[in-house]
């Protein structure tokens, strides 16, 4: 017997410890990632009710900084409770951190919870401020009606035209109901309605009583301007009550049960709702919330008469079926054909949220190049107060010939062995075993042309084994196709140039930018100075410039947009060699 082999818990310990700091990065390594995410469980509150804050940390390659408590104004801070994981993929370890807090506001409005700031080693993570909006406390239940009663509460009394309002009808009940409760659309005359999911249930304390609650949640935008009013809303319910036997040997003197039809009403609420402010960008169709946009297309090469598809999706927290679909066009005549737009909705958060979605197709005639222009998608910020513009790049698109028929006239001709030369002519003339000088001449140079195929070989195989001299040549054969566009005219060579701008820094950082947006691309480029990717950016701006310049424009010529991207090219091509 060889003896026990397990380890005690400390071990464990010890060596996963160790393990953590043999493959931890030093501080110079691309790899070290830190992250902080804050998030509330729900953006609106009675006041006397409690929100729970999660701060969750994310750590690759630094040590996992401690969370510190953050001063909120307008409201009360205790730590609810910790956890912490980790994770190894492909020898990269990440540690997780989260920690909840209990959020308790101590007055009716809007709480702001700060940014939470995280440091480890020199790498510095914030998450994004939160606003908790507090609305009045649950008035205690009167006597003679604290049985059953329903109540509605707003979570804000005050928004922008479309800018979404949550509505929570409860019932509360302290008696034995059966089935479930049926309640009718609240009226809401000047707003667009949309119900948040199924009911919610779950026991609450109201002035130290318990009750059975029921709650529904209930979006509200409006749709005009003005002083509106939200309410009343009505719910059914068939209450179970307890009748008492007058007879006392009457079924052993048991109680019998009665079915009772109850119907409750809760109050009304005002809303002031405030026209949006001037000012807003022409792309605005009328989004109000928080948006993002997503542009794609399914190909980048296309034949003459061909289709290429433009997605464009919008999603985002706010009444998506009104936000708009953003303008797409090309940079050439082409045949457009828009679909119909896609809306998906999501009920089943704190707000609503959603993604529309819509394509448009676009088939060019003629041979060239082709651009799907930016594309711009404006939103209104209520929380900012104020309008928000995204912007995608151009993305080229290159239109090729259509493909040619086969040219029979041109097969390829069988062609035999050259036959020895007479040394006499006529029929005597004798053949010679020798070979004749051309002959020679044609071994010899295929002897040179073995050994030189020999040495290509060579050294192709030590440029596959060497990857920077493989980005090297790549990057030699990009400086040649500069040259190459020289014949070009400036907008067709420069829109050339730009592709090549981009392969480069993607040979040279060593990234795949294939379908990467510019700043995305510049942002992987690991090790580059901050001068040179504005040097970088700054050039395909120009580029962008000159071939998207419209007809008759001063332009220029683009000879020092030319000598730029060439002088780029060596600079990279030297650094790798």
């Amino acid at each position: 017997m060889i003896g026990d082999r397990r380890l005690p818990a400390f071990g464990f310990a010890a060596i996963f410890a160790v393990g953590l700091l043999a493959f931890e990065p030093s501080a110079a390594d691309p790899a070290m990632r830190l992250d902080v995410q804050a998030e509330l469980d729900r953006r609106q509150i009675a006041l006397g009710e409690t929100a729970t804050l999660t701060v969750t940390v994310t750590a690759q390659g630094v040590p996992i900084p401690p969370v510190m408590e953050p001063t909120v104004k307008g409201a009360q801070l205790f730590r609810q409770g910790s956890s912490q994981g980790f994770s190894w993929i492909n020898g990269l370890v990440t540690q997780t951190s989260t920690v909840a807090f209990g959020v308790r506001p101590t007055a009716e409005g809007d709480v702001t919870i700060p940014s939470i700031r995280v440091l480890s080693r020199g790498v510095v993570a914030q998450s994004l401020p939160i606003t908790l909006h507090v609305g009045k406390a649950l008035p205690a239940a009167r006597a003679g009606t604290s049985e059953l009663f329903a109540r509605m509460v707003l979570d804000r009394s005050r928004v922008y035209w479309n800018e979404g309002i949550t509505a929570r009808f409860t019932v509360y009940s302290r008696v034995r109901l059966d089935g479930v409760q049926s309640w009718d659309p609240p009226d809401a005359v000047g707003f667009w309605t949309e119900v948040m999911g199924a009911p919610r249930s779950g026991r609450v304390v109201i002035g130290g009583v318990e009750y059975d609650a029921s709650e529904l949640r209930v979006t509200y935008f409006p749709t005009r301007t003005g002083r509106l009013k939200i309410g009343p809303g009505r719910v059914h319910l068939r209450v179970v009550r307890s009748v008492p036997q007058p007879d006392p040997w009457s079924m052993l003197g048991l109680p019998e049960e009665q079915i009772e039809d109850v119907t409750l009403e809760t109050g009304t609420a005002p809303v002031d709702v405030l026209p949006l402010p001037p000012g807003a960008p022409p792309s605005f169709k009328g989004a109000v919330g928080d948006f993002s946009m997503d542009v794609r297309v399914d190909r980048v090469s296309i034949r003459a008469g061909e289709p290429v598809t433009v997605t464009t999706a919008v999603r985002g927290d706010g009444n998506v079926a009104s936000a708009g679909d953003p303008d797409v066009s090309a940079s050439v005549p082409a045949r457009t054909f828009a679909g119909g737009a896609v809306t998906t909705i999501d009920r089943g958060g704190e707000r609503l949220r959603g993604e529309r979605r819509r394509d448009v197709t676009f088939i060019p005639e003629a041979p060239g190049r082709m651009a799907i222009l930016p594309v711009r998608f404006s939103w209104f910020d209520p929380e900012a107060k104020r309008y928000r513009t995204e912007a995608s790049d151009s993305i080229r698109v290159g239109v090729q010939p259509p493909e040619a028929w086969a040219d029979s006239s041109r097969a390829a001709r069988a062609v035999g062995p050259v036959a020895a030369l007479r040394t006499k002519p006529g029929r005597r003339g004798e053949l010679t075993l020798e070979p004749p000088p051309a002959s020679s001449a044609i071994a010899i140079a295929s002897l040179l042309g073995y050994g030189v195929a020999l040495v290509g070989r060579s050294l192709r195989r030590r440029t596959e084994r060497d990857p920077r001299r493989r980005r090297a040549v790549a990057l030699a054969a990009l400086a040649s196709g500069s040259h190459a566009v020289g014949h070009e005219k400036p907008d067709a060579a420069s829109a050339r140039l730009g592709e090549l701008v981009r392969k480069a820094v993607g040979l040279r950082y060593d990234i795949d930018v294939e379908g990467l947006a510019t700043n995305d691309a510049l942002a992987r480029a690991a090790g580059a100075s901050d001068a040179n990717l504005q040097e970088v950016e700054h050039l395909l701006v120009s580029l962008d410039r000159l071939a998207f310049a419209p007809p008759g424009s001063q332009k220029g010529d683009g000879g020092p947009e030319r000598e730029a991207v060439e002088q780029l090219l060596r600079r990279y091509r030297k650094e790798l060699e």
